[in-house]
């Protein structure tokens, strides 16, 4: 494991135990910044309960650790608020798999009905996809997708594990879209 890994697993941690609202800045330039408490942290993935405008709970997001950048305390009143939530103290679901892509895979999907990734490149813009897992296999996830018309794709389309940079659940996009297109497609 690189010093730089270390580094990175080892300021999340410190996040986590602070409960404290973070600001995580992440590779490549282009990715999102993340907002929220961090709940968990693998040896690859971290867990945020997601944090939007005003410091609201916007369901859990998982980044992949080795595109931490900058973990930075927010001094905002966004804090705060959140704690004054129903949802305080966020905590990770039991026995979620922060150390493999497939096993964060199939843990989130259990959890909510849509699940969305992420794949953030480098020279390109970030590409978003939404719907339930078909199957995981050691290299590829399988997706039944749901468009944004909240309707379902026919088959189900797969993507690289390695190329999965951001997995999110249970914000309010993803429960709305659930609430009009259903948990699955109907044949």
């Amino acid at each position: 494991m690189t010093s730089a890994r270390v580094s990175k697993a080892d300021r999340l941690c410190r996040a986590a135990k602070s409960q404290a609202l973070v600001r995580i800045k992440r590779s490549p330039r282009n990715a999102d910044q993340v907002d929220g408490i961090v709940v968990a942290v693998g040896s690859k993935w971290a867990l945020i309960a997601h944090t939007g405008d005003g410091g609201f709970f916007e369901g859990l997001v998982a980044i992949r650790v080795k595109d931490v950048v900058k973990v930075k305390k927010d001094s905002s009143f966004e804090e705060r608020f959140a704690r004054a939530q129903p949802e305080w103290p966020p905590t990770a679901p039991a026995e979620l798999d922060l150390d493999t892509t497939a096993g964060l895979l199939r843990g989130m999907s259990a959890i909510s009905p849509l699940l969305a990734i992420e794949q953030e490149r480098r020279f390109h813009s970030r590409m978003t996809w939404i719907g339930v897992v078909d199957q995981v296999t050691r290299r590829w996830l399988w997706l039944r997708e749901v468009r944004p018309d909240a309707t379902w794709r026919k088959r189900p389309l797969g993507y690289k594990l390695r190329r999965i940079t951001k997995v999110f659940i249970s914000d309010r996009y993803l429960t709305a879209l659930a609430a009009i297109a259903g948990t699955g497609p109907t044949h």
